[in-house]
């Protein structure tokens, strides 16, 4: 099954910057999003900090990616990275705030789509990996048409 991709494409680090931008519109007050520039990313690039319902700071770690992520049986070079890095980054403790925490979860988000059987696969490669979850561009889409900045924030009443 071939999907067709109609969404612009995007660098990574515009990516990163708009769900950044995104999140802080948000403004949830026991959320934060970090990004994990630079050489001690150990396959993050952002990092979602937010509280259980029992007051518990919980740490959730993103990988992104743009395009379509594809798998019609042999996995990609491309799928095998993003495999290592979920490993690397479920295999360290993230410290935020001088303090030590263990991934509660995982989110790969693409603007483009999980094509033919790489979620599945991703999955089953990952297998001991909690909360393993896939944002494709549908629901990154509905994510920003919900949560973004909108110019009507910033008129004067």
């Amino acid at each position: 099954m071939k999907t067709v991709n109609s969404l612009p494409k995007k660098s990574e680090d515009k990516l990163k910057e708009r769900i950044i931008k995104t999140f802080k519109n948000i403004n949830r007050p026991d959320e934060r999003i970090i990004d994990k520039h630079g050489l001690s990313k150990f396959g993050l690039d952002l990092i979602l900090l937010k509280k259980d319902p029992f007051g518990f700071l919980r740490a959730y770690g993103i990988q992104l990616k743009t395009g379509d992520i594809k798998c019609s049986g042999k996995p990609t070079n491309r799928l095998k990275e993003i495999i290592g890095q979920i490993s690397i980054a479920f295999g360290k403790k993230v410290r935020i705030d001088r303090k030590d925490y263990n991934l509660d979860g995982f989110y790969v988000i693409t603007d483009g789509y999980f094509v033919g059987q790489s979620e599945d696969y991703i999955a089953s490669a990952c297998v001991g990996i909690r909360n393993l979850h896939f944002i494709d561009g549908s629901a990154l889409n509905e994510f920003f048409a919900k949560n973004e900045p909108t110019i009507d924030q910033f008129k004067e009443t």
